[in-house]
């Protein structure tokens, strides 16, 4: 019964024997994945494609982790475990066509963000255009009059825009979530500054009010800013979608330092989310929006697990709804 069970279960299964440097057992299943049809699949082929990199011996980092493998213009996807002190089994899976459809969602999720992103960018680079623009006509007028001292203030005052232009430019490049995460130390105060002039504009537009209180314990955080200005937007735009038709429409961001970690709570006063839907929230194309993807959450998740990140939501119909996010704890300069 347990030899019909392994051989028709929809899941590769291989046990090789590192000993004797042989098949010990493969299901029908994990011939299928390798396109195999003679049923004897060579042992030294198997280990260097699926062991590589884990040594020959049963003590690695890599045993229980999930692995990926092109193979035949084919994404597999495997975890190895050590299982007596000969034995090693793999499990493994053919998801191409997960990964494919995986690829589309975070491309669809990015270009429903840009609305934000690009309304952002209008009205904030349009400030500090302007603001350099009068600055240097009046230094321009006055180069005979002005003293050093307020010459220099005058120049530190267009540079300090310019790297505010440099920062919103830089922003058009974190549509690209196909890269690894470069995590670093983020100041969340400065983020959070920036990131609410990009989303403050399009808010107002639409009547709601968006207030953003910061702990000062919780200042530096682990995380690739990029990605977690995504996250930021993905929850954004739930939120606003939330708030439509609502009295007194407003997003409360705020963050607080515990348990060794820096947590981020988003809170809107929006429609909430009833609870049979909620054990749904974060399966891809899962959605009870008219016109939604059901992507936002799905990818929001996989960037913040990226960044050794985790989400959750609480939520109560026609009261509001709170994601938390917590996140690594970071170091400053002058730490």
């Amino acid at each position: 019964m347990y030899d019909n069970i392994l051989q028709y279960i929809d899941v590769g299964i291989l046990v090789l024997n590192i000993n004797e440097e042989q098949i010990a057992f493969q299901n029908k299943q994990a011939l299928i994945i390798f396109e195999d049809t003679t049923d004897s699949m060579d042992y030294e082929t198997l280990s260097t494609l699926l062991l590589q990199g884990m040594g020959k011996g049963l003590i690695s980092d890599g045993f229980g982790k999930p692995q990926t493998l092109h193979y035949k213009n084919r994404l597999l996807g495997y975890t190895a475990y050590p299982i007596s002190d000969v034995y090693i089994g793999i499990l493994i899976r053919d998801i191409t066509e997960s990964a494919r459809l995986e690829s589309i969602a975070e491309a669809v999720n990015a270009m429903e963000n840009i609305t934000y992103i690009f309304s952002g960018l209008r009205h904030e680079l349009g400030n500090p255009i302007n603001s350099i623009k009068m600055t240097l006509s009046v230094l321009k007028k006055n180069l005979g009059r002005y003293s050093q001292t307020t010459v220099r203030e005058y120049v530190d005052r267009t540079l300090a825009e310019i790297s505010r232009v440099e920062y919103l430019l830089k922003s058009l490049k974190s549509f690209s979530m196909f890269e690894n995460p470069i995590i670093q130390n983020v100041n969340l105060f400065e983020f959070m500054d920036l990131f609410q002039s990009l989303v403050v504009d399009d808010l107002e537009k639409n009547g709601i009010k968006i207030n953003i209180t910061l702990s000062p314990e919780a200042k530096w955080a682990r995380a690739d800013p990029r990605a977690l200005q995504q996250v930021m937007l993905n929850l954004i735009a739930n939120a606003a979608d939330a708030l439509e038709s609502r009295d007194n429409p407003q997003i409360v961001i705020s963050t607080v330092k515990k348990n060794g970690l820096f947590w981020i709570d988003v809170e809107d006063n929006g429609i909430g989310i009833p609870n049979e839907d909620q054990k749904n929230l974060f399966k891809p194309f899962y959605t009870t929006k008219p016109h939604g993807t059901g992507l936002g959450l799905a990818i929001t998740r996989k960037m913040l697990t990226k960044m050794h990140s985790r989400i959750g939501i609480m939520s109560r119909k026609d009261v509001g709804t709170t994601v938390t996010i917590s996140m690594p704890e970071g170091r400053g300069e002058d730490e």
